[in-house]
């Protein structure tokens, strides 16, 4: 994948470690600037939700397939997955098709 693209990352963990899984994101997220990629929303669960829900949900865009590449192989990434280990019970991500795409800083507090 030459082109550029949007993927969507989903991450479920229960209330008793979602500090450390915020930690794990807060650290390796800022990563994705050095490979070209822009975090265009990273969203939590509510407080009152149900723990079946997913914990945290990201929209990342990609410039082409290689640069999402290097960021799953940057070694600070891998230092920290080795650091927080698994983080998330379960995580999905999935590439996303646009079909809308308006001004995303009206999602901003």
């Amino acid at each position: 994948m030459s082109t550029p693209f949007t993927l969507t990352f989903i991450g479920h963990a229960p209330s008793a470690t979602s500090a450390r899984a915020h930690a794990f994101e807060d650290a390796v997220l800022p990563l994705l600037t050095d490979h070209g990629a822009k975090l265009l929303y990273r969203g939590r669960r509510a407080e009152d939700q149900d723990e079946a829900l997913p914990l945290e949900v990201h929209l990342i865009w990609f410039p082409h397939r290689a640069a999402f590449d290097a960021y799953l192989a940057d070694p600070r990434r891998q230092a920290l997955l080795h650091e927080y280990s698994e983080v998330f019970t379960s995580k999905q991500a999935v590439v996303m098709d646009t079909l809308v795409a308006d001004d995303l800083d009206l999602l901003r507090p």
